[in-house]
């Protein structure tokens, strides 16, 4: 089992890779009309520098998985004679495990993105990225929601279109007696297809912003150090820097505001 989990992790690491090495080496080009067959060079760099990279991450996200399968095995087999304490005791560690392998997911994933324009190791990637990542933590979570929104309404538009044109052509036919049902699994086609082709634009999202937060800290704009961003990429920057800075400025005030009112209270109930 845990050699198929491997595998499959594997795989899906090494797609992350190729696409990730594709959207890195459009970024980190100056003259993007230099970038020739992007995914087909990130396809061999992964198989040629990064295999060994991909397959110890996979392995750490497997050794969970395999956790929580002993954690669940143990569970089901201990049900009936399993204290209350013991209970409890095993539910707040398989949620403690699905969390952790959440985030070593995410960071995972980011720190394949890393490799791919760095060419490091995947302990020094971890480092790099998660540093990175907690230096600009509001704009992850500014453009996480903001992706996965957008994310979301792609694939809700494609699955209503596909159900919307499956009615129209299915609801005339004489050899059908109820066109519910393929109208439903047309959808469910739509979606895991939608699925797939909007993940690559998920991983070009990551990629854009890992480099970009790489760009910011490496160059400052002067001769011999410019950015390699793009010129629309760093006006939004600004502009969503400015709106960042409103908001803790906002929240300051808010939290001054909550301290003098306190203040205020307390000097009523003394008089």
């Amino acid at each position: 089992w845990e050699a198929g989990s491997i595998s499959e992790a594997v795989v899906s690491t090494q797609s992350t890779g190729a696409i990730a090495g594709a959207f890195v080496q459009f970024y980190w080009t100056r003259d993007k009309r230099k970038v020739h067959f992007p995914v087909l060079r990130g396809i061999w760099w992964v198989f040629r520098y990064h295999l060994g990279t991909v397959a110890f991450g996979s392995c750490i996200i497997a050794i969970i998985q395999l956790i929580r399968t002993i954690l669940a095995y143990i569970q089901n087999k201990t049900k009936d004679s399993q204290s209350e304490f013991v209970k409890y005791l095993l539910l707040c560690l398989q949620c403690c495990l699905w969390c952790f392998e959440k985030i070593m997911k995410f960071i995972n994933r980011n720190a394949y993105i890393y490799t791919a324009f760095k060419g490091s190791a995947f302990c020094t990637s971890c480092k790099k990225v998660f540093g990175l990542l907690l230096s600009n933590v509001v704009r992850v979570g500014v453009i996480n929601c903001v992706g996965m929104f957008i994310l979301f309404i792609g694939k809700f538009l494609v699955v209503i279109v596909t159900a919307i044109l499956g009615y129209f052509m299915m609801k005339n036919d004489d050899d059908l007696y109820f066109w519910a049902i393929p109208v439903l699994i047309a959808s469910i086609f739509a979606f895991a297809v939608a699925h797939t082709f909007f993940s690559v634009y998920e991983i070009g999202i990551d990629a854009i912003f890992i480099c970009f937060a790489e760009d910011e800290t490496k160059n400052d704009g002067t001769p011999g150090r410019e950015y390699y961003m793009s010129k629309n990429l760093m006006e939004w920057v600004d502009n969503s820097g400015e709106a960042i800075k409103n908001l803790r400025r906002k929240k300051k005030q808010q939290k001054a505001q909550a301290r003098v009112g306190k203040s205020n209270d307390v000097n009523m109930e003394d008089m």
